[in-house]
């Protein structure tokens, strides 16, 4: 009897109110669904928000191109150049400088943005067809700082063209000559977007021969200020003769834009 008497019970406390619980339940779920928010958010941008657009391919076929391939089918030399080189030793697929011309503000004061804000997806190399392309892609943010550097009355839309964009070439015509350069327009082969970029796939046809060129560059310039004495709006690195090349291998979606 006198240990039931003292047994001590436990102390639950008074009862939480129901407002007080419906708070922290909603509370913690509100949390559980941010943070549940944040991470597929970030595995959005990293799996799906880059993928290339459906009508941007590795390759992208054309006349000279296609013959190129032909005539190097029939070659039937085993010592024969590979058909397709890319670069992989070097880091040239972004800016990484100060990414457009500078702009003066006062007497001693000049605006400087750097960001890395252009990049190359994809680079091949067509030595038999002199033939260079690329696939290049920008954030819709460029646009926005555009707009700002340029003062337009509005931030053009992801789809629309506003650069210019030229393939500026070094080579030595030979052993002999001193080096020389030559700008190559682009040929537009095809455009896309995504909810956060922009691509555009270009040809540069009519290259010098390939064992003759040093180095290779995308200039670009927004497409109402084109000098191309000043400064590019931006520059990437798209080819250096100090690194070594690699054969491109053509899968099926190559071998159909070249028509096989």
């Amino acid at each position: 009897m006198a240990d039931d008497f003292f047994e001590e019970e436990e102390y639950e406390g008074p009862p939480i109110p129901l407002f007080w619980r419906v708070l922290g339940k909603v509370i913690k779920y509100t949390a559980i669904g941010i943070i549940v928010f944040i991470n597929g958010f970030l595995l959005w941008r990293i799996f799906f928000s880059t993928n290339e657009p459906n009508a941007i391919k590795s390759i992208a076929g054309n006349d000279a191109l296609s013959a190129a391939y032909e005539a190097y089918l029939a070659d039937t030399n085993p010592e024969k150049k590979p058909f397709a080189l890319y670069q992989a030793e070097k880091d040239n697929i972004a800016t990484d400088e100060y990414w457009h011309d500078q702009f003066t503000l006062g007497p001693d004061e000049v605006k400087k943005n750097e960001f890395a804000q252009f990049f190359l997806t994809d680079v091949v190399f067509f030595p038999s067809a002199k033939q260079t392309q690329v696939v290049l892609r920008y954030n819709k943010s460029t646009l926005e700082h555009l707009a700002e550097d340029y003062e337009l009355d509005t931030v053009p839309a992801k789809s629309e063209e506003v650069f210019d964009v030229t393939l500026v070439v070094s080579y030595k015509p030979d052993a002999d000559s001193a080096v020389k350069q030559m700008r190559i327009n682009a040929t537009l082969c095809a455009d896309g977007t995504t909810s956060l970029y922009s691509f555009w796939q270009y040809s540069f046809e009519d290259l010098p021969a390939f064992e003759s060129i040093s180095d290779m560059q995308i200039v670009i310039y927004y497409k109402g200020d084109v000098d191309y004495t000043a400064r590019a709006y931006a520059t990437v690195d798209v080819y250096d003769i100090g690194l070594s090349v690699s054969e491109y291998h053509l899968d099926k979606k190559d071998l159909a834009a070249l028509g096989k």
